[in-house]
């Protein structure tokens, strides 16, 4: 039995997953999670701030040390949209490796959703979900959509728009006025045409909707009320486009400080769920949703199965 662990180096949450490989898979030994915001002001400078890199490593340096409690075998560690932009991604990059000996590949976005489907896929399969899928990938700095129906029918695209840069591009993090929310569907509305555009006769009543990432998770976690981050109760939660509705005009009526002690919504998101929450609204009414599967099976456990495949 092999030990392995993936981390994904997100642009809002570092995230670790060690887990045992098996003939059919593999099991869970051990998450873990911290939101870093790696990049924040990203869309701003272009740069990642020295504050936000520092903070990242640290998340490394525990993760490394619980690999090592579980005498993993191998690590493999990845970025996403935050490294593939930042100017001084490999100042960060050089950074992290001297200091925790983990080496992060970047990912390209297709990649990155390849690991997502795979992750996903092997999720559904276990809980007798049958395609077709459309899968959302919402992290802070881009969005991957992916639509499965079998091996041979697979579209994918990924898009810079996230909900750290929503947030900051169009200042949503305090109480937010109509012009705000105008201005945040503005710029969503060309994304909704072309995925409508690219879907076309794809679009039918059999398709399944599932989110994955944080805001998703935290969309569930409101939803159920839950004290503390709780990936068994979160996974394959299923929330109606009516809920969402209700869920989104009852945070933009409170004030950053106000979200931050709704149950279920960590601090750290209270800014972050407004932008991810009209987004995943706007996404389900354009394309005629009335429901949406949250998954937390996605990248971290696409990257383990890929681990599997290569042993």
């Amino acid at each position: 039995m092999s030990i392995v662990a993936a981390i994904d180096a997100g642009s809002n949450t570092f995230r670790l997953l060690v887990a045992s490989l098996e003939d059919k898979g593999f099991k869970d030994i051990y998450t873990d999670r911290s939101i870093t915001r790696l990049g924040d002001g990203l869309s701003i400078s272009g740069m990642l701030q020295e504050t936000r890199m520092n903070d990242s490593i640290e998340a490394l340096k525990k993760f490394a040390s619980i690999c090592s409690r579980y005498n993993v075998e191998k690590i493999t560690a990845f970025g996403t949209s935050a490294l593939r932009e930042a100017s001084n991604a490999d100042i960060f990059l050089q950074k992290a490796f001297e200091e925790t000996g983990i080496r992060i590949e970047v990912l390209p976005g297709k990649k990155e959703a390849e690991l997502t489907l795979k992750g996903i896929i092997h999720a559904f399969r276990y809980a007798g979900y049958r395609p077709p899928y459309l899968i959302i990938d919402m992290g802070g700095g881009s969005t991957e959509f992916i639509f499965y129906k079998g091996a041979n029918n697979i579209k994918m695209w990924s898009i810079p728009i996230g909900v750290i840069k929503l947030c900051q591009r169009y200042n949503v993090s305090d109480v937010i006025t109509d012009d705000e929310l105008n201005n945040l569907e503005l710029e969503i509305l060309p994304v909704l045409e072309n995925l409508q555009m690219q879907l076309g006769m794809f679009l039918d009543s059999n398709i399944l909707l599932a989110g994955t990432a944080g805001t998703f998770s935290t969309i569930a976690a409101i939803d159920l009320g839950l004290e503390e981050y709780s990936r068994e109760k979160i996974h394959l939660h299923t929330i109606s486009l009516e809920k969402l509705v209700e869920m989104f005009k009852e945070l933009i009526s409170l004030n950053l400080e106000q979200r931050k002690s709704v149950k279920g919504l960590e601090p750290e998101r209270a800014d972050l769920i407004i932008p991810g929450l009209l987004f995943t609204i706007k996404i389900m009414d354009y394309l005629g949703f009335s429901k949406l599967i949250i998954s937390e099976y996605g990248i971290l456990e696409g990257a383990v199965l890929g681990m599997s495949d290569n042993i």
